[in-house]
């Protein structure tokens, strides 16, 4: 039973980090092809708008670096943090 409840406490930790790690995949993805490729796609505006508001859901549960990231706007690095990739334990921008 306790370990039911870790795994409901951890899947509702993880849905809103996973919708940010989307909303980050799917802008670098944008910049990467360039604008004007998939014109009927969301405006680099609106995915920033996006990514702005998902923080704001988030708000003090996103872990101190990923907050940094998010709060510099250094989205590549945001995107490491959350696959594992950053090995940062200090700001370093």
């Amino acid at each position: 039973m306790v370990m039911a409840t870790y795994r409901l406490e951890r899947i509702v930790i993880m849905i809103p980090q996973e919708k940010l790690h989307q909303a980050l995949s799917a802008m670098m993805k944008w910049i990467e092809i360039g604008p004007g490729v998939d014109e009927d796609g969301p405006s680099l505006a609106y995915q920033l708008r996006s990514i702005d508001q998902i923080k704001e859901e988030l708000g003090s549960d996103l872990p101190l670096m990923l907050q940094h990231y998010l709060e510099k706007r250094s989205y590549a690095k945001a995107l490491d943090f959350l696959e594992g990739r950053d090995a940062t334990v200090a700001p370093n921008c």
